[in-house]
């Protein structure tokens, strides 16, 4: 049966991401709320994930997170686009769809011939279920409002079931295949049921532009993901990954312990390269 997402209790937390050093922004203070009655929604809404604390990490705190992001939503190449921007897959509370949001807002105060009249977009998506999209459309608008973020970027929260991605069935997201200059995932991969049509998500959304990509942060041996990674080359994906970075764990507020034995995925268009 389905739950009333206001009958469930929730908590708040707040989680910093620190600024690059080498910039003169402020921490990235977001406050997310999340479920805390065990059984009342899933787990994607219980939580904040260690591997969503690195994805804000890397996206808001490194620069190249920061460039990516914009490039992805004002870059030269995201014009090419039908809409362009950013696509978030499993978004849960949002935390990493939040930090582009706010990497790509920060990175055009310093980026030069920028089009003030250019908009684009962050959409964050998670599974066709009311309690998961409601309080994440929480988050969103909770902290969009203190945040500030500017007219030309829309963060809209969507649902996307990536065994129907072709369909509008369990989707809001019916966005055109080969839309999105960036694809961002943390711990996409956790049963090995949804290996096969995560990796046929990321194909059907991701742009052939030489300079889109998906960013997935996972741990390598989790199960299933070795059946995503073959996906994702059987559909002319390719594939490299590296070591989450030291600069990159110093960047997140919480101490992890596992935070060494993630990676850091990015895949790419054959056909963009």
């Amino acid at each position: 049966d389905d739950f009333d997402v206001t009958s469930c209790e929730t908590i708040e937390r707040t989680i910093t991401t620190l600024a690059p050093d080498s910039s003169d922004l402020r921490p990235l203070v977001l406050r997310l709320g999340q479920n805390s009655n065990d059984g009342c929604l899933s787990d994607v809404s219980g939580d904040i994930w260690d591997a969503s604390l690195l994805l804000a990490g890397f996206l808001f705190g490194t620069n190249e997170g920061q460039q990516l992001c914009f490039n992805a939503c004002f870059g030269k190449d995201s014009a090419q686009v039908d809409g362009g921007g950013i696509l978030e897959l499993g978004s849960g509370l949002g935390l990493s769809g939040m930090a582009a949001a706010a990497a790509a807002a920060a990175a055009t105060l310093h980026a030069r011939d920028v089009d003030d009249e250019r908009t684009s977009r962050v959409i964050l998506t998670d599974l066709d279920d009311n309690n998961i999209l409601s309080l994440l459309s929480k988050n969103v608008e909770s902290n969009l409002s203190e945040n500030g973020e500017g007219s030309n970027l829309s963060v809209i929260v969507q649902s996307c079931d990536w065994f129907n991605v072709a369909s509008s069935r369990g989707n809001s997201c019916r966005c055109p295949k080969g839309t999105f200059n960036l694809i961002i995932g943390s711990a996409l991969i956790y049963i090995p049921d949804h290996a096969v049509a995560c990796a046929e998500t990321v194909y059907h959304y991701l742009s052939r532009s030489s300079s889109s990509q998906a960013i997935v942060i996972q741990l390598p041996d989790r199960a299933g993901f070795d059946i995503f990674l073959c996906r994702c080359r059987e559909l002319d994906l390719l594939v490299s990954s590296r070591a989450v970075s030291e600069d990159l764990i110093m960047s997140v507020e919480k101490r992890i312990v596992s935070a060494s034995d993630y990676r850091i995925y990015f895949i790419k268009s054959r056909n963009g390269c």
